[in-house]
């Protein structure tokens, strides 16, 4: 009834009526969608969980991207009744560190592909990762290489992503009541193998997707932990949930490309993606074609101009302080098979092409996408002394300081970190060193090209940064607990961050 009246007053008035729906972040932790900005298996475990907290049934994609380039890297279904969880561990599939990552379960809830039994004790199945997305062409291809590494080891840091693909619902008449098939009885659903059948040659779904699915309709949260058993550590974070992604049913088969982060589409009569963006105390609302940008109303709402969050590298207590950026969108903007291989393919608001484009016939940047960046050390004073030239490690011959990855770890005052060699808490091999003044204090980096900037929405509005979702892993050391006990500290902080809007109309403007 209320969206009825509102369709009718701004009839009355002679203006399009606002989407029923929109792309926004949600402040209370659940959504159609959750990002969780990194998995790791370099010495540690992943663990990993989704939460139902509806009434009925939800069909989820499950897809990790690895960290370079963002390509999928491991792609399920996994259909969850009301009320019902899904909870799995990303570990090390190799003894020496440089093998596949693969998930592990021993959760009854149903998935396609059904994981096979893990060589591990117990009753865990797991899904071993692949690299059959970045290993198999040429240079732009959509499975072939991205200039970045092609081995297994290219599995074992990212992050992922949950979309809800649709809500299974009642049975109608005839129908093969799968919600049934999905509800767990004395803890076990009865009828996983009816569902993974339905994606069989004639199976139900494969005939037809939408078969007892609705709308998505959100109420999905999760968390993410990642386990040091040596050092007797856990980082623990919530994935950031996102609703209002879609309002028609986005479901596929296991392995398929889609739904992903492009796909959001809010008004689908009129073939829109919007985003509400809060910016201080106002709500933008920016709209984009679905059908060529919906990667867009995503990355509207992750946008950044600057990121804060603290730092410790207290040598007194052996504190280590590490900063995880992801930029979950990346791919859509600077993916070679997705935007071309020129060297000016790129879409805003990145500034270049995973691998630098093809210039006489070789990628100009072998794996990576870099983008400017600037940044600000404060100590618990307020003082910020810069340091004298540049403060990233490894410093780029051409100068500046740049960021390259979709998946980035930027580590403080760890000068042994190079490329190659592992960051102390995490382990990644992706990360930069920051060489700073301070040993403890406040920390802040922004997006200072003027490239970083999206492309207008229909409105003319114009979001300034970057997409990122991010967290702090801190980690400190008590060597005088008791004579001979050494205790290992742990936490994690999400990042703050704050955005900014322009309206690209003439003349130029606040966002309204």
């Amino acid at each position: 009834m209320r969206r009825t009246l509102a369709a009718a007053i701004a009839t009355a008035l002679g203006v399009a009526a606002l989407p029923a729906s929109a792309v926004m972040l949600n402040p209370r932790g659940t959504g159609q969608v959750l990002i969780y900005p990194y998995y790791t298996v370099n010495h540690q475990q992943t663990l990993v969980s989704v939460i139902n907290t509806t009434a009925l049934g939800k069909a989820l994609k499950v897809r990790f991207r690895e960290g370079y380039d963002g390509r999928d890297v491991a792609n399920f279904n996994v259909y969850l009744g009301p009320y019902d969880s899904w909870v799995g561990a990303v570990f090390d599939t190799s003894g020496d560190g440089t093998g596949a990552a693969a998930i592990a379960t021993n959760d009854n809830s149903c998935t396609v592909p059904a994981f096979p039994l893990a060589p591990v004790p117990g009753t865990l199945r797991a899904l071993t990762f692949s690299n059959a997305n970045y290993s198999q062409g040429d240079y732009g291809t959509p499975t072939g290489t991205d200039s970045g590494p092609t081995n297994l080891a290219r599995t074992r840091e990212g992050f992922f992503e949950i979309i809800e693909m649709g809500e299974v619902v009642g049975p109608g008449v005839g129908s093969p009541n799968t919600l049934k098939a999905i509800t767990p009885v004395n803890g076990v659903p009865p009828g996983c193998a009816q569902v993974q059948g339905a994606w069989a040659a004639n199976g139900y779904w494969n005939t037809n997707a939408n078969t007892e699915l609705a709308p998505p309709a959100g109420g999905l949260y999760g968390a993410a932990g990642i386990v040091d058993v040596a050092q007797g550590t856990l980082y623990a974070f919530d994935a950031t949930a996102i609703d209002g992604f879609s309002d028609v049913a986005q479901h596929t088969g296991p392995g398929d490309a889609k739904p992903n982060l492009s796909t959001a589409v809010t008004d689908s009569t009129h073939a829109i993606a919007a985003a509400y963006v809060p910016i201080g105390n106002a709500v933008i609302k920016s709209q984009y074609p679905s059908a060529t940008r919906g990667a867009d109303a995503v990355s509207a709402v992750l946008m950044t101009d600057k990121l804060f969050n603290e730092y410790l590298t207290d040598p007194a207590v052996a504190a280590s302080s590490e900063w995880v950026i992801t930029m979950p969108t990346h791919h859509f903007y600077a993916d070679p098979a997705i935007v071309g291989t020129s060297p000016t393919s790129y879409l805003p608001p990145f500034e270049e092409v995973f691998g630098g484009g093809l210039q006489g016939g070789k990628p100009y940047d072998p794996g990576a996408a870099c983008f400017t960046v600037d940044h600000q050390a404060y100590d618990r004073e307020g003082q910020f002394p810069r340091n004298t030239g540049c403060s990233i490690e490894p410093c780029p011959i051409t100068g500046g300081e740049y960021l390259c990855y979709e998946t980035q770890v930027i580590t403080f005052n760890q000068d042994e970190v190079e490329p190659g060699i592992a960051s102390r808490i995490l382990a990644s091999r992706l990360a930069s060193n920051f060489a700073l003044n301070f040993e403890r204090g406040s920390f802040h980096l922004w997006w200072p090209s003027l490239h970083e900037a999206m492309r207008p929405s229909n409105e003319g509005n114009v979001f300034v940064g970057l997409p990122a979702v991010g967290f702090l892993a801190v980690n400190y050391i008590n060597a005088n607990v008791t004579p001979g006990v050494l205790s290992n500290y742990g936490a994690v902080y999400p990042h703050r961050s704050s955005a900014k809007c322009t309206n690209s109309t003439s003349p130029q403007s606040t966002c309204q």
